[in-house]
């Protein structure tokens, strides 16, 4: 998430389903599953996640390993409604707030659950939403609802459960680029298996306006900034475009026209006080690893097996 005021704050949050691919793992796959599981939270410590919704299928490895995996990350392991099945002791904080330079965030973790996993349980998650939401909505500025779940809890937590501002969904087969808002709430679903990550840039200045989504505006910002990126290669540094095409009238008239329509939609967004847009980010091969993470993918993936992988997928 990044701040859309002067003083800008970003965070990396999960909100589920990071660790592994289904509910269960087959007893063959199930180290080096792990040791992927561990290469993730390693990275999430290096990139400073802030906070990670526990999924149903984050626990397919059992509950000691999510416990372990709790202890090595440098952030916290939310959910509201997780238990352990043999004592039905709650395992996670249900919420996390976040203070930044001039916000309070708050945080709150469900998962629906699922039957195969078997040391675990999970009571009713609108109930354990809302029950964390009414402890901390007179602490933060915003909520988010972290939900690991189908379209049909989606539907029935946002009809049922008071007090969200942003539900961001894990679990969901498609992405969503332009959030749609259900009963107050913004819905954010940026699909599954980390083939997107979402950027939901938000601007929040008035805790009475309603919040705009302004995903039209920001398309046309970006628009004008490529164009005019794209004019400015190659032209001599320290010389304006004014002057590189100072006899070319048609090219003086569209960076005019850019200029004022960029200018144009960041005033609107300012005067909207409050507002959000969602940028989608395909994590495809043109997504370069920081030199940090890239050691980590190193030590948790042998040679032969990134060869084999880089393979199969020239094979599709």
């Amino acid at each position: 998430m990044k701040g859309l005021a002067e003083t800008e704050a970003v965070y990396l949050v999960d909100a589920g389903d990071a660790l592994f691919k289904y509910p269960y793992i087959a007893e063959d796959q199930s180290e080096r599953l792990k040791e992927t599981a561990q290469a993730i939270i390693s990275s999430y410590n290096v990139m400073e996640c802030q906070v990670m919704n526990v999924g149903t299928n984050d626990l397919a490895a059992g509950l000691d390993f999510i416990l372990e995996m709790e202890k090595t990350a440098r952030f916290p392991f939310i959910s509201a409604n997780t238990q352990d099945a043999s004592t039905d002791e709650f395992l996670f904080e249900p919420y996390a707030i976040i203070e930044t330079q001039d916000q309070t965030l708050g945080f709150v973790g469900v998962t629906k659950g699922d039957h195969r996993v078997k040391e675990f349980t999970f009571s009713e998650p609108v109930e354990a939403a809302q029950k964390a939401i009414d402890e901390i909505k007179d602490k933060v500025d915003l909520v988010f609802l972290m939900a690991n779940v189908d379209d049909k809890l989606e539907r029935t937590l946002t009809a049922e459960v008071k007090g969200i501002d942003f539900l961001i969904r894990s679990k969901s087969g498609s992405l969503q680029r332009n959030p749609k808002q259900q009963d107050g709430t913004t819905i954010i679903r940026i699909g599954k298996q980390g083939k997107y990550a979402g950027i939901l840039r938000i601007r929040n200045v008035d805790p009475i306006s309603q919040m705009k989504n302004v995903s039209s505006q920001y398309t046309r910002i970006k628009f004008a900034d490529n164009r005019l990126n794209a004019m400015a290669k190659g032209i001599e540094e320290g010389m304006t475009l004014e002057e590189h095409f100072a006899g070319d009238e048609n090219r003086l008239k569209l960076i005019t026209r850019l200029r004022d329509e960029r200018e144009t939609n960041v005033d609107l967004i300012k005067k909207l006080k409050n507002s959000y847009f969602l940028e989608p980010i395909p994590l495809n091969e043109k997504i370069e690893d920081t030199p940090e993470v890239a050691l980590i993918v190193k030590d948790y993936m042998p040679e032969e097996k990134k060869t084999k992988e880089k393979d199969n997928h020239k094979g599709h």
